[in-house]
């Protein structure tokens, strides 16, 4: 089998530096391994089209992962606020027929019963069983689709990156339960989002002595953007 592309070696370095983190407790973990099957983007791309309707961009092709799946649950167990992670980013094959869970219709309108009937989860977390997923938003003429954060207590949340670069905040933050909302139009002074903005300020605080190969100079100004 080939060697491992750029994001797909980036994403398994997610893995390999959560175990040599000293304090970090990995509950579950699956390391990406090549599918040969479903290795081919071109071919990949045409299914999802056949299956969606949608024809996405062929510049998200440069972060395809041929991954079946890859995904880690973890905790740092010296946390004074418990903090925690989770990711699990599946193959686009799967993404295309994976609609967005049963959430509560009674209370959406109709346009957001529209807005969730046209997602499809790129990433979630079964372990932690919080009910929170990310996905992309497909709509016919949108090649590039936008991409939503849910969690069942606020909602969803677009978020200001695309696909690939939502890939490469996800191999800074390690999946930090919360993470997504750094990129969400939101204040983290209201009530809903306090304790996630406890959360990012410690991710902030320990990240770069845990992993300090990373450039975390960007999360840091989101964060102060929504303090």
């Amino acid at each position: 089998m080939s060697d491992l592309t750029a994001g797909e070696q980036r994403l398994q370095n997610v893995l390999g530096e959560l175990q040599g983190a000293p304090d970090i407790r990995i509950h579950a973990a699956k390391p990406g391994a090549v599918d040969p099957a479903r290795a081919d983007v071109d071919a990949t791309f045409a299914g999802f089209t056949e299956t969606t309707g949608v024809v996405l961009d062929p510049r998200l092709k440069t972060c395809f992962l041929r991954f079946g799946r890859i995904s880690a649950r973890w905790r740092l167990e010296t946390s004074p606020n418990r903090l925690s992670g989770e990711f699990n980013v599946m193959h686009m094959s799967d993404v295309a027929t994976t609609e967005a869970p049963p959430t509560d219709l009674d209370s959406l309108t109709s346009a957001e019963k529209e807005l969730y009937r046209e997602f499809r989860v790129i990433d979630d977390q079964p372990e932690s069983g919080t009910g929170a997923f990310t996905a992309l938003r497909l709509r016919p003429g949108t090649p590039n689709p936008e991409i939503w954060h849910h969690y069942f207590h606020v909602g969803g949340f677009k978020l200001d990156v695309d696909y690939c670069q939502y890939l490469e905040a996800l191999a800074i933050t390690k999946g930090t339960i919360g993470w997504q909302y750094l990129f969400c139009d939101v204040s983290f002074e209201d009530d809903d989002f306090i304790e996630v903005a406890d959360d990012m300020q410690e991710m902030l605080d320990v990240f770069p002595g845990l992993f300090p190969d990373h450039d975390y100079t960007d999360l840091r100004a989101r964060l102060e953007e929504r303090l």
